[in-house]
């Protein structure tokens, strides 16, 4: 403790340019549908049960603009929000509340423009407004909140008028979303409206659990407020389908707070329909999406990789996993534990968690990779695990190799039929497995983004169906099977497996 008589230090004064700082908070990294979404959480820490996005193309005076039914704020709260880092990161927040750095609505606001105008009511109060414009800071390089709004979007505020309470953000002088030599022509204009279309994909990832449900807890329009209006959630798990595989729920506690983890394994895409295909996928893709889904009090923080987990570097995101998605839940008092950064788009795992998430998603790969590499039609994973396979794995410490199990009964009866030039046969399988290529094969499958599957059981190539009818007639008449008996074990046969309905029409008496 220091002593009653000791000196105060010497400091001098140095607070932040005002223009040099807003300049550079400009430069965090948030993209149009991250920004828009850290202001919708600003809605949703209101309680707001509708928001509604408007893009209002206007050439180089275009805005965006955000209204909520929200509790609104006075002058004081409005005031106070507008001030960056008016809140401290460690101050205690309510479950709702989003934020965490005090800076949400102004930085992710003026990443897009050099405009940014909020006017709130709050019941049997007047409107309030203030604006940031850094054109007015960077002349003064002073701290000026402007009180009101710029007469020219003093019309876009009027929706309150109606509203016994809400918010409007409207964000103009759009630079970095549009360009500075924004022109009003149809080539802008389409880019404008195309960049509102990547919005919505994002905000029905982003808050897809506060929009669904018969009675959700709150509904996004964009550019309207009727029903064909309202923005659709995307369920990134697919957790309805049928064919979807979903681990038990598992709860761990820590010192950020108890989460939750649980893991999907999405349908082989010959469960799904094209439509469902095509919306399992996400708005970046398959391989993007392969992972953790993070959440924080249910909005989307992270949508998809391994969080530095795996062997080394960590596992990449390679695609063969892609049928791989887990849903880890934080609470928002767990931030300082796992580094949410400020635009709330990243996340690091506590050491003492590292090790059981890993257990979890190695479990969860691997039931995916089995999926994505064999053919949905192979049946439930008992059967697949059943399946007679050619090739065998052979783990090494020089890595895995392949091999052809001589046991399979195609390659057992050839091997048989040679006699005494067995050896010979034995030295080609020996080149054949020697030289299996590993690599091209690999890369083959990441370039194609598929893996290579067996063809639908309508065009069983002739080689197959030769193969197929021949071993039948083996089992019969040499090995002297029934023929629900021999049926039954091409069934569990690779390549015949993925042809049931080719099985089942092989006639009881072969040659018929």
């Amino acid at each position: 403790m220091a002593g009653e008589n000791e000196a105060a230090p010497a400091f001098d004064y140095a607070p932040p340019g005002a223009s040099a700082m807003l300049a550079s908070l400009r430069g965090i990294g948030y993209s149009p549908a991250t920004a828009i979404a850290d202001l919708i959480d600003n809605s949703i820490a209101a309680e707001a049960s509708r928001v509604r996005l408007d893009f209002l193309w206007r050439g180089a005076a275009s805005i965006l603009r955000i209204t909520d039914n929200g509790s609104g704020m006075d002058r004081d709260t409005l005031v106070e929000a507008m001030r960056p880092a008016g809140r401290h990161p460690n101050a205690p927040r309510a479950p709702k509340d989003l934020g965490r750095f005090g800076l949400g609505l102004k930085t992710a606001s003026l990443s897009q423009g050099k405009l940014l105008a909020v006017a709130s009511k709050v019941p049997g109060q007047r409107v309030e407004a203030r604006c940031w414009d850094l054109g007015h800071v960077e002349k003064v390089n002073a701290w000026q909140l402007l009180q009101g709004v710029p007469q020219e979007i003093a019309d876009d505020i009027t929706l309150l008028d109606e509203e016994t309470q809400g918010t409007v953000v409207i964000v103009s002088g759009l630079d970095r979303l549009l360009g500075k030599e924004i022109s009003d022509n149809a080539t802008d204009r389409n880019r404008f409206y195309a960049m509102a279309r990547t919005v919505e994909r994002h905000l029905a990832m982003t808050f897809h659990r506060y929009l669904e449900g018969a009675s959700p807890k709150l509904m996004i329009t964009i550019n309207g407020y009727d029903e064909t209006s309202k923005i659709l959630p995307w369920d990134p798990f697919a957790s309805k389908h049928l064919a979807t595989a979903p681990t038990p729920i598992e709860y761990l506690n820590h010192s950020g707070g108890a989460i939750e983890v649980q893991g999907f394994v999405l349908p082989h895409r010959d469960r799904m329909t094209s439509a469902e295909f095509d919306l399992a996928e996400g708005p970046s893709g398959w391989q993007a999406h392969e992972g953790f889904f993070v959440y924080r009090g249910q909005r989307l923080l992270v949508s998809g990789g391994w969080l530095g987990l795996g062997p080394g570097r960590g596992w990449p995101q390679n695609g063969v996993h892609r049928l791989a998605r887990l849903r880890l839940d934080l609470p928002t008092s767990g931030d300082h534990e796992w580094k949410v950064d400020i635009r709330k788009s990243s996340a690091t795992p506590p050491p003492a968690l590292r090790g059981r998430l890993q257990a979890l998603a190695e479990s969860v790969r691997r039931d995916a990779r089995e999926i994505f590499v064999q053919r949905a039609g192979g049946g439930s994973k008992q059967q697949r695990d059943q399946l007679v396979r050619v090739w065998q794995p052979v783990h090494s410490s020089r890595g895995v190799s392949y091999k052809i199990d001589r046991a399979h009964p195609v390659v057992s009866r050839a091997l048989s039929a040679v006699g005494g030039e067995r050896s010979l046969v034995e030295e080609m399988l020996g080149v054949v497995e020697a030289t299996v290529p590993l690599q091209r094969i690999w890369l083959d499958v990441v370039e194609s983004n598929e893996t290579a599957t067996q063809p639908s059981e309508a065009a069983i190539p002739d080689d197959d169906e030769t193969s197929l009818l021949s071993l039948y007639r083996h089992m019969r008449t040499e090995l002297q099977l029934a023929p629900d008996v021999a049926k039954a074990r091409l069934m569990k046969l690779e390549p015949f497996a993925a042809y049931p309905a080719a099985i089942l029409r092989l006639p009881d008496i072969p040659g018929e």
